[in-house]
C-alpha cells in the first residue's frame, strides 16, 4: 500500500523500491493495480507523515 500512495503524489516522477526476493518485486509490481486512495484516506496517510515524518526527515530535501 505505501507503494501506491506514493504512485500516487504528484511530486514523484519514479518510483526505485527495493527487493533482495522475487516475492518482493512480484508484490511491488502489482502496487499500481491496487484501487486509488480515497480523498479521505489520502488525507490520514497525510496527517500521519505531517505528526511523525515530516520534521526528522523533511528538511533532508
Amino acid at each position: 500500500m505505501a507503494l501506491r500512495y506514493i504512485l500516487m503524489s504528484d511530486a514523484v516522477s519514479t518510483v526505485i523500491p527495493g527487493a533482495s526476493k522475487p516475492e518482493q518485486i512480484e508484490r511491488n509490481v502489482v502496487a499500481a493495480d491496487y484501487p486509488a486512495f480515497t480523498h479521505e484516506q489520502m488525507g490520514i496517510v497525510e496527517d500521519v507523515y505531517d505528526k511523525y515524518i515530516k520534521n526528522p526527515v523533511h528538511y533532508k530535501w
